[in-house]
């Protein structure tokens, strides 16, 4: 297993243990490892899911940091 692999599946495991209430589907969406398409139609989105297949794991790992600081962020500002 690479250290890319470890980390992101430590950030999933912390996740979900920090939000118990959630599925395993979303967290991965919420952890921004799974991603809409970006629609420019924004009065009619498809949500359609953004293939990631040619993601490198250290694209997915900077996506699911940068959506945990954004998240620690918003609990700052309560």
């Amino acid at each position: 297993m690479k250290k890319e692999h470890r980390k992101i599946i430590e950030h999933i495991s912390t996740y979900l243990n920090e939000n118990p209430e959630q599925r395993f589907g979303q967290a991965i969406f919420n952890l921004k490892i799974n991603e809409f398409i970006d629609e420019k139609d924004l009065m009619n989105p498809k949500y359609q899911l953004r293939d990631i297949h040619n993601d490198s794991d250290e694209k997915i790992l900077e996506r699911i940091e940068s959506q945990l600081k954004w998240f620690n962020k918003q609990k700052e500002d309560l």
